[in-house]
């Protein structure tokens, strides 16, 4: 690989990238640990750790499987053990049939569990969702009343585990996040630092909290379209679906560890991995994890096909490209285009490699 070539190809994308008017901070790091090459790109001469949205869920189910490896969570009991079957009537009624005490922590963890998602789905009455109404005027939100929108104003996409069908909902991580709190006697807050952050020693993440709402302005802005939003009490109420901070050089250190079964026994990748289920194309979804897939017509070349890890809603990506041996983590801190930071790290990803 011609490291100086590549590199200047790379800055070059993405200073392409940071001048448009839509995007906000572009920050982006990646690494190729066997050949010990790695490159990292900022935007701003001051950067800013960012909020990595639902990358957030693989922290959450990397503790998840740490409570299944420590005997305290079988992922096939229905969490209704855990949680009470109080907590959980209503949420997931389909053709009038109450299913909420067969949901599982292996349904949560692989999109399965077919609930509604609480934060991006599109109420009947009036066509708009919570992120909407977070984006129109910010505002917090409590445990309770996510679960009174999912009962009372949204329906299931379909019954609990059903054959190889996925549908991304944020209510699952939210369910799975009172598991964690429930079982380790400490906040998710408290939970993913002790367990995780701490550990690796990621000294620039945190789990942005209620606590943290004046620090607001110390984190990337996020966009949404030309604009920057202020949404510090939105961020602070989606907790173990989104609320995690972080740079592009810790989320490499995290996938790493969380693929090289430092955080985890390793031998469960084979079934976070083992089976997918198509989401939209081109990402599917396993146990915990997200697949990014190219078609070989769409990615010529040496350029990687296949990714693993999370993409998040605020514009950011954290994957690995096993054929490779590429990790790539970034942010172009934006809502409103959904794919262009897939798009982005495919492009930098078939740099990265020629």
């Amino acid at each position: 690989m011609r490291v100086g070539l590549d590199e200047t190809r790379l800055r070059a994308v993405l200073d392409g990238v940071s001048a448009r008017p839509d995007i906000g901070p572009v920050s982006f790091a990646l690494a190729r640990p066997e050949t010990g090459w790695s490159w990292s790109y900022e935007s701003e001469t001051e950067p800013k750790p960012y909020f990595v949205g639902s990358i957030t869920n693989m922290y959450t189910a990397a503790l998840a499987l740490q409570l299944r490896q420590e005997g305290l969570l079988d992922l096939d009991e229905p969490i209704a053990a855990h949680l009470g079957a109080d907590l959980l009537a209503g949420l997931h009624v389909y053709r009038e049939h109450d299913r909420s005490e067969e949901l599982t922590a292996r349904q949560l963890l692989s999109q399965t569990s077919g609930l509604a998602d609480y934060f991006e789905q599109r109420r009947a009455h009036d066509g708009a969702s919570v992120r909407d109404d977070a984006l129109r005027r910010d505002r917090g939100w409590t445990f309770e009343q996510a679960l009174s929108t999912v009962r009372t104003q949204l329906r299931p996409a379909f019954p609990p585990g059903t054959g190889r069908r996925a549908f991304y909902s944020d209510t699952n991580a939210l369910l799975l996040g009172r598991v964690i709190e429930v079982l380790t006697g400490r906040s998710w807050e408290q939970a993913v630092t002790e367990r995780i952050l701490s550990p690796l020693s990621l000294a620039s993440s945190w789990p942005f909290g209620l606590a943290d709402v004046e620090r607001y302005d110390t984190v990337a802005a996020i966009h949404n379209g030309p604009d920057a939003v202020r949404i510090p009490l939105t961020m602070a109420s989606v907790r173990a679906q989104g609320s995690l901070v972080s740079t592009a050089d810790d989320g490499i250190v995290f996938l790493r560890a969380f693929l090289g079964g430092e955080l985890f026994d390793r031998g469960q990748l084979d079934e976070m991995t083992g089976e997918w289920r198509r989401i939209a194309f081109p990402l599917s979804y396993g146990l915990g994890l997200m697949r990014f897939s190219m078609p070989r017509l769409l990615s010529p070349g040496a350029a990687p096909r296949e990714f693993f890890g999370h993409g998040g809603s605020t514009g950011s990506v954290l994957f690995h490209a096993p054929e490779s041996g590429l990790f790539i983590s970034g942010t172009v801190n934006q809502l409103k285009n959904k794919t262009l930071a897939y798009r982005l790290m495919a492009r930098l990803a078939a740099l990265a490699v020629e």
